[in-house]
């Protein structure tokens, strides 16, 4: 079935006059659908990544339901439009699950360039974990059980680095040697999380920049999209995610930026963390680039089955710019937690 098909089959208000591939997401399959009357976004859900698309409609439905509960939210969140028949979720020929949500109107930014650009993403990230706040973990699916598990994606690279020989060479086991060395570290915050010490909570779990929609007059946060990911989680992965995507500089991590993002981010949370959340928070910095360098490597050495490539070396690159800064993040790993300290330590929190 072809897409201008599929979007026929969706409630969209309108005739259909355009569908056109939209964004350069590495998952799922991406059309913006176009009618006399109305704008929405039609998507195949990637069932090699998600495999319960139907609990990640489930997850979209009650996270809606809950938004629409809210009184004049700061954010907004692109909304459901169900099938002809009522159903959130159309399923094809092929076994195929596609939906479509609402179209924001609204522009993504390649780069933070203003320290005010930098406090507005902190606190739309800080806003959107306290709006979830109030939602019990266990409503929602976990959409990738095992996501973010960085001892499962450890135990992956190994597997994947003795089944490809022929990838292996002398440089690439120097990195093998770093990583393993780092392995006790990168396992902690798992660990921690699994020793009760850590609470769960709805996160985003894909808080990158182009992941935050914004105001094209205003430059004001708009609405948090991609939403897929959301479900249980640490809120750390969130946090460290976010500051991955954004602060890593042609100078290097800049930690004024850090300090920008974080304090945005931490003036909105109204001080629900707790103690140990909030000492967790430094170590998810240097983590989650490290995390998804791992991911990288394992896709590239089983030939390349998860992430969209347009060249078979692009995910080692990728992987390779992950692991320089998650180098960078830890030898500013002192500036970073006395900066963390000063934040949660200021007058009145």
């Amino acid at each position: 079935m072809n897409p201008v098909a599929l979007a026929c089959h969706f409630a969209l208000p309108g005739q259909v006059a355009a569908v056109e591939p939209l964004g350069g997401g590495l998952i799922n399959v991406t059309y913006r659908v176009v009618t006399d009357r109305a704008c929405g976004v039609l998507q195949r859900l990637n069932r090699q990544v998600f495999p319960r698309p139907d609990q990640v409609v489930a997850n979209l439905r009650r996270l809606q339901r809950h938004w629409d509960g809210l009184v004049q939210p700061k954010l907004r969140l692109p909304s459901l439009i169900s099938t002809l028949s009522g159903e959130d979720w159309l399923r094809d020929q092929d076994g195929e699950y596609w939906r479509m949500l609402e179209y924001l109107d609204g522009v993504t930014l390649v780069r933070i360039e203003t320290p005010a650009l930098a406090e507005a993403l902190g606190r739309a990230l800080g806003g959107l974990h306290w709006l979830l706040a109030a939602l019990d973990p266990a409503e929602l699916h976990d959409p990738l059980p095992g996501f973010h598990c960085t001892p499962k994606y450890l135990a992956a690279l190994e597997r994947a680095r003795w089944g490809a020989r022929t990838k292996r060479s002398g440089p690439l086991e120097s990195l093998f040697a770093w990583i393993e060395e780092h392995e006790t570290w990168a396992s902690s915050l798992d660990r921690a999380r699994r020793a009760g010490q850590l609470p769960l909570r709805i996160i985003h779990g894909d808080p990158k920049l182009d992941n935050l929609l914004f105001d094209g007059n205003t430059l004001q946060p708009l609405a948090w999209v991609d939403l897929d990911t959301v479900g249980p989680g640490l809120i750390h992965y969130d946090i460290g995610d976010c500051l991955r995507s954004v602060c890593h500089q042609a100078g290097g991590f800049e930690l004024d930026l850090v300090e920008i993002v974080l304090g945005g981010w931490w003036a909105e949370l109204n001080n629900f963390l707790d103690p140990q959340e909030i000492h967790w928070v430094p170590q998810a910095i240097a983590l989650l680039p490290f995390e998804l360098g791992v991911r990288f490597l394992t896709d590239y050495l089983e030939g390349n089955r998860y992430f969209k490539v347009n060249d078979p070396e692009e995910n080692l690159n990728r992987a390779l710019e992950q692991f320089a800064l998650a180098r960078q993040i830890m030898r500013q790993d002192l500036a970073l937690r006395k900066l963390w300290r000063k934040l949660t330590q200021a007058p009145g929190r």
